[in-house]
């Protein structure tokens, strides 16, 4: 898209399906994109509330979902996913070099949560084509005044809540990658993974309902795979069931683990002139009910001492 007029916009279902009850709020996010986009129809997968007969807790077979998606790039421009869960890793074995051509030459904007998050950074590898990183459902009134423009290559603001190590001196700029740790870690852990020049990007995490445990298993991975030791600075959002009960407890001990683990390599990287920089935001990850963050994953941040952030879905080109 990159500025370009959407004309085509659908809701897909590539995992898990959206329960009956939610058909009001996506009627109510229809109406929303309707009226913000300036279209007359939105077109629906026939999989958004079906479950299939052998496996219930996905859409359809993997062969069904990938034919549709298929057929879905080819003609839309603005592509949701309905629901996260389980099963869009299914697709990815099922994409070839002509569908990755296509999204390259089309460039869809998709807009996906939680499990899409294999999805996401499985076409900005392949294609170069960003994403955003956001749950459909949550377009409300005010979401939507931040996620159109970004959507449309408007440049929108967030705020940080607090560093977890010494800021940047002035800011720091690279391209967001990441989005729902046990997925991304998922997405990593292959027999030929993706190769990423760390350096240039800045890495987005949260999670739901996992214990420090969980929590150092998949930091683990990510170490693995060279990422704390190149990583251009790390966002890190919820990684608790937001709005339980030990919500604010459980956080603050999450937090504190990451910090604690990676120290030795905050404290080489510094030594090395290298720092990296580590910033807590309370605005991302699942349940968030108020102002969640949406994340152009493949795109572009700039990430201010003042915990200012700052996305825009491509690079802004610098002045002659």
């Amino acid at each position: 898209m990159n500025g370009n007029k959407i004309q085509r916009v659908c809701f897909i279902a590539p995992s898990t399906c959206l329960p009956r009850c939610e058909k009001g709020t996506l009627n109510r996010t229809i109406h929303l994109l309707k009226q913000g986009i300036g279209i007359d129809d939105v077109y629906l997968s026939p999989f958004v509330f079906s479950s299939d007969e052998q496996i219930d807790h996905v859409t359809a077979s993997a062969e069904e979902r990938s034919a549709h998606f298929k057929k879905v790039i080819r003609e839309q421009d603005l592509i949701f996913s309905v629901a996260g869960g389980t099963g869009a890793e299914d697709l990815a074995p099922k994409i070839d070099r002509k569908d990755y051509a296509v999204i390259r030459a089309r460039k869809p904007v998709f807009v996906g949560f939680s499990d899409f998050t294999f999805l996401l950074n499985e076409f900005y590898y392949h294609s170069r084509v960003p994403g955003v990183y956001f749950p459909s459902l949550k377009l409300g009134k005010g979401n939507i005044k931040k996620v159109l423009p970004l959507i449309m290559g408007e440049e929108v603001q967030y705020q940080g809540s607090a560093w977890l190590t010494p800021p940047p001196v002035r800011k720091f700029s690279g391209t967001p990658i990441g989005g729902n740790l046990s997925t991304f870690v998922n997405f990593l852990n292959r027999d030929n993974p993706p190769r990423f020049n760390w350096k240039r990007h800045i890495l987005f995490l949260e999670d739901i309902q996992i214990d420090v445990e969980d929590l150092h298993r998949l930091l683990a991975a990510l170490r693995r795979h060279r990422v704390f030791k190149e990583i251009r600075g790390i966002v890190i959002g919820s990684l608790s069931r937001y709005g339980n009960n030990n919500y604010r407890k459980h956080q603050k001990e999450a937090l504190k683990f990451v910090r604690t683990y990676l120290g030795d390599i905050i404290r080489w990287r510094r030594k090395h002139g290298y720092p990296l920089p580590i910033l807590a935001v309370s605005n991302f990850g699942h349940n968030i009910t108020r102002n969640p963050m949406a994340v152009p994953v493949g795109g572009y941040a700039s990430i201010f001492k003042s915990r200012k952030i700052l996305f825009r879905m491509y690079r802004p080109k610098r002045a002659a």
